[in-house]
């Protein structure tokens, strides 16, 4: 599976009206549904969440907006998914993410 930052998100979004895009509101709903089941690699599921927002390509700013939670603490998340994956940057955390099916595709 070959993904690119530009195929999984094209197009920067803007915080207002984040909800209001359908296709945006279906993704948050199926990354919630399937963000809370254990993984393999011992993720909580905060951590899976935060792991596949960033596998979208949103911001720290954008994920805090929608998990409704602080940058710093998304700054956590990503940290901690990355030390327990035993990976070093945040593409990888993206490629984990696709490569292993845990981001519901079209």
């Amino acid at each position: 599976m070959d993904h690119t930052f530009a195929e999984a998100h094209p197009v920067p979004i803007a915080l207002e009206g984040l909800q209001s895009v359908p296709r945006l509101s279906r993704m948050m709903g199926e990354i919630r549904t399937y963000g809370y089941r254990p993984t393999p690699a011992k993720l909580t599921g905060q951590q899976l969440l935060i792991a596949q927002l960033t596998a979208l390509g949103l911001a720290n700013k954008e994920i805090a907006y929608l998990a409704d939670i602080s940058e710093t603490t998304v700054k956590a998340h990503i940290s901690a998914a990355l030390r327990s994956l035993n990976l070093k940057r945040r593409t990888q955390l993206c490629r984990y993410i696709f490569e292993g099916g845990l981001l519901a595709e079209d």
